[in-house]
């Protein structure tokens, strides 16, 4: 039976399955591991290293490990060029196929093919998957977590660098306010919007409920922080005019928390908003596809 491994690569944690060509799970829910993405070059290969062996434990035949890793990237080569974005910074200019299989002392992984694709191009895929009356539509994705992932779809194809869309679809990088729009509707920027109404930098979660259960602060926080939301993609809005918007990451969870702010002040008049909750499971889904199309 031909398998593959699939790793959604995050900030916090990284997320993975071992999946069929007939797209069955192995683990019926994805495994989450530390992504230990602060720590030196070495202990995050160890970690990745780990990873790969708790998934395959009996170190069977891998058709592919497939990498879902944000930007920047080079995926053909593998090598990350991620910098001043407080996560995988020991990687940087690494080849990691040949780092973790020169690590393998097990002999599975030297084996297997490696695929690298982006995050949220991944997302994307996985989401025309799911929901197949999007193939003809024109989506922006916006995940939203520890940073801000995008991909641009136009008739089921990601677009990049044209009709209002940045170059590699990415805004995360894109000039907003006194810095980049990653530093503001993302996981650091609603700590920021939390330390300046509540006096304490809390996480997505934990403003959640407390706004669930009506503190007024924590509702203001989400409110300004999808205020800023709509505000930093208004002009991906104007330029690459969707038809669909899709949140996913794990900020989307608190949509109805931040969806007055949004809608405030992004134009989504006639534009669908489409909140996806499994975001790794369309990851792992993406990714497959891409990978099966390779082989």
């Amino acid at each position: 039976m031909t398998r593959y491994i699939v790793l959604d690569v995050g900030g916090t944690t990284i997320k993975g399955n071992v999946v069929t060509q007939e797209n069955e799970l192995f683990f019926p829910e994805e495994k989450v591991f530390d992504a230990c993405s602060d720590k030196t070059r070495e202990e995050v290969l160890l970690n990745f290293l780990s990873i790969l062996n708790q998934l395959n434990p009996r170190g069977d035949c891998v058709q592919s490990i497939c990498f879902a890793f944000p930007g920047p990237f080079d995926y053909a080569r593998g090598i990350s060029y991620m910098k001043g974005i407080s996560k995988y910074e020991a990687l940087y200019g690494l080849e990691m196929q040949k780092a973790l299989q020169d690590l393998d002392e097990a002999g599975w992984i030297k084996t297997a093919r490696f695929h690298f694709m982006h995050d949220i191009e991944a997302f994307a895929y996985g989401i025309c998957r799911r929901y197949p009356y999007l193939a003809d539509k024109r989506v922006f994705c916006l995940c939203l977590g520890t940073g801000a992932g995008s991909a641009f779809l136009a008739n089921g194809t990601v677009v990049k660098g044209t009709e209002g869309v940045p170059e590699n679809g990415w805004i995360y990088n894109v000039p907003y306010k006194e810095s980049l729009i990653d530093d503001y509707i993302s996981a650091r920027g609603l700590a920021r919007l939390s330390k300046e109404k509540l006096g304490t930098e809390l996480d997505g979660y934990h403003l959640k409920v407390l706004a669930d259960a009506g503190d007024e602060r924590a509702v203001e926080v989400f409110l300004r922080f999808g205020e800023e939301i709509g505000s930093a993609i208004q002009g991906f809005l104007n330029g690459f005019h969707p038809q669909v918007l899709v949140l996913g990451g794990n900020l989307a969870k608190a949509y109805s928390n931040f969806r007055d702010g949004l809608h405030t002040t992004a134009s989504l008049g006639g534009i669908e908003v489409l909140v996806e909750h499994e975001t790794s499971v369309r990851v792992f889904e993406g990714l497959l596809a891409n990978c099966m199309r390779r082989k």
